[in-house]
């Protein structure tokens, strides 16, 4: 696994492109994250899309063409997606993973940017961090783990423990988040492997397109194992049960130890199935941990897609340990 060399001070430029959406609809928000970022040691520079108030932020082909110029620009040594959205899928076609590879850079997203992010690290074998996107620092988003993640990209690796107490995805306030629920995991495991994953719906999307490089990843660490992590935004549960099975058919779990699920934001459940449900029916030999601090509720962890990683859940509590030197 390539692990892209970590900023400092002589190399900690961060180039921000909008592969999903534009940020104009939200533009005070994202200064706010700008600053939080500027504010942390970090030299910033956003390609021309990135304030466009679109969804997309352009067509295709011209989003291609920003990533390209940040991965060209020696200067940048973390790629940032602003947004997420629902179009960056449609890019696929135009990325050059060969040129990707060749240029190692760390590349960081949620959501939508789960489009890039895990075919890099499934073909080009580059670790790459979910969890937050370049816009993700305003007075609402910023959470326990915000510093922390722009701490790793400096090179410090801190054990991620689980939240004391989160947001209910049913409360909603136009102000900070307000943490009013006790957070408690959902299983147990004491496991250690290679972490993929991302957004859920993202990756069901690619799975048996050309751009499906999972079999080639789960075939280079076999032995090491998969933990996979999944972020569900609003799939329905019981169409969650039907891509299970899909990935479950193509080999996606084969070498699987562990799976991580996070809070799903906006609930989407059949009377039929539920989400612990439908993991536990197709994948009934698989442990699961459901309701953890990753994907689209607050407070998120970042997660270090590739990395080798220590996960210990116990009694509704846990932790995640990368471990970057393997």
């Amino acid at each position: 696994m390539e692990y892209p060399k970590f900023l400092n001070e002589k190399n900690n430029t961060i180039g921000v492109c909008a592969m999903s959406s534009g940020v104009g609809h939200k533009l005070d928000s994202f200064d706010e994250s700008m600053e939080y970022i500027k504010m942390h040691g970090f030299h910033v520079v956003e390609t021309a899309s990135v304030r466009n108030n679109s969804e997309p932020s352009c067509d295709g082909l011209s989003r291609v063409r920003e990533l390209n110029s940040l991965i060209e620009d020696e200067k940048v040594s973390a790629i940032w997606l602003a947004a997420g959205g629902d179009f960056q899928f449609e890019t696929l076609p135009y990325l050059d993973f060969d040129w990707i590879e060749k240029n190692p850079k760390w590349y960081l997203g949620a959501s939508d940017p789960t489009n890039l992010l895990f075919p890099i690290t499934c073909k080009c074998d580059i670790a790459t961090i979910y969890g937050f996107n370049a816009g993700s620092f305003d007075t609402y988003g910023i959470n326990a783990y915000s510093s922390l993640c722009l701490d790793f990209l400096k090179g410090k690796n801190s054990i991620l423990h689980s939240s004391p107490k989160h947001q209910d995805v049913d409360f909603y306030n136009d102000g900070a988040p307000i943490l009013n629920t006790k957070t408690e995991y959902i299983g147990n495991c004491d496991v250690t492997g290679r972490l993929l994953g991302g957004c859920f719906e993202s990756i069901h999307d690619m799975a048996g397109t050309p751009y499906d490089y999972v079999e080639s990843f789960n075939t280079r660490y076999q032995s090491d194992g998969i933990i996979w992590f999944f972020d569900i935004f609003s799939m329905n549960s019981c169409d969650v049960y039907r891509a299970l099975l899909k990935m479950k058919y193509m080999g996606y779990f084969k070498y699987t130890k562990t799976i991580l699920v996070g809070r799903v934001l906006f609930k989407n459940v059949s009377d039929l199935i539920d989400y612990e449900e439908a993991f536990k029916k197709a994948l009934p030999d698989i442990d699961v941990v459901f309701k953890m601090d990753i994907g689209h509720t607050y407070p998120h962890m970042y997660v270090v897609n590739g990395a080798k990683a220590h996960v210990q859940v116990l009694n509704g509590s846990g932790s995640i340990e990368y471990v970057i030197n393997e």
